[in-house]
């Protein structure tokens, strides 16, 4: 596997970190203020939207930490 350089981790780090905004305000905050079909699809989209957050997340902070360690 090709290793990646600082400037290039930095950049993936920050597209993660998109995703992971996106990821939180389309499927945490938005189904707060449409109207839902069900409860119980309310909670898979916020639950799954709110997993998808925070692993985006954590993707993005590991690059951050391995370009700084670099």
């Amino acid at each position: 596997m090709k290793k990646f350089s600082n400037k290039q981790l930095d950049r993936i780090s920050e597209i993660a970190g998109n995703i992971a905004v996106a990821w939180f305000s389309a499927g945490v905050i938005s189904p707060l203020f449409i109207h839902s079909q069900s409860l119980l699809n309310f909670i898979f989209t916020f639950g799954m939207s709110i997993i998808m957050a925070i692993s985006s997340f954590t993707v993005s902070l590991v690059l951050l930490e391995e370009t700084n360690n670099a």
